[in-house]
């Protein structure tokens, strides 16, 4: 059974935040474009004082969407698009403060300019729980 603990309950006994974005009415042109993509994914990292180890890594489908993962410190972020969709689909996970993570949420939703936003936070990793 999944165990998802409610933010003030969780955030001090688990491991990792898993921030969960889908934007949907985002601009075709800004989602099939990996330059930018990769940008508002660095920038993510640096609005909420996060880490990245390299530079955003890119896949281009045929046709139209990316696949861009940037690899941080703290964990990785990934984001998914599908311009025919106008659809964005992205992952925020860190084992700094949910606070900061929220903020790379904030960022990533503000700068693609999404009509809709569904999001949703997890707490990931009750290794307390686990113990003894």
């Amino acid at each position: 059974m999944p165990k998802v603990a409610p933010k003030h309950a969780a955030a001090d006994r688990a491991v990792l935040t898993h921030v969960m974005v889908d934007m949907y009415g985002v601009d075709s042109e800004t989602l099939n474009d990996p330059g930018q993509i990769g940008d508002i994914l660095t920038g993510a990292a640096a609005a909420a004082s996060l880490h990245p180890l390299a530079e955003p890594a890119v896949y281009r489908y045929p046709g139209q969407g990316l696949t861009v993962f940037l690899p941080i410190r703290e964990s990785h972020f990934a984001i998914h698009t599908y311009p025919e969709h106008a659809y964005a689909s992205a992952d925020i996970v860190s084992c700094a403060l949910a606070e900061r993570a929220e903020r790379a949420r904030d960022y990533l939703v503000e700068r693609l300019g999404a009509e809709h936003v569904d999001t949703e936070l997890v707490f990931r990793g009750f290794l307390g729980d686990r113990e003894g």
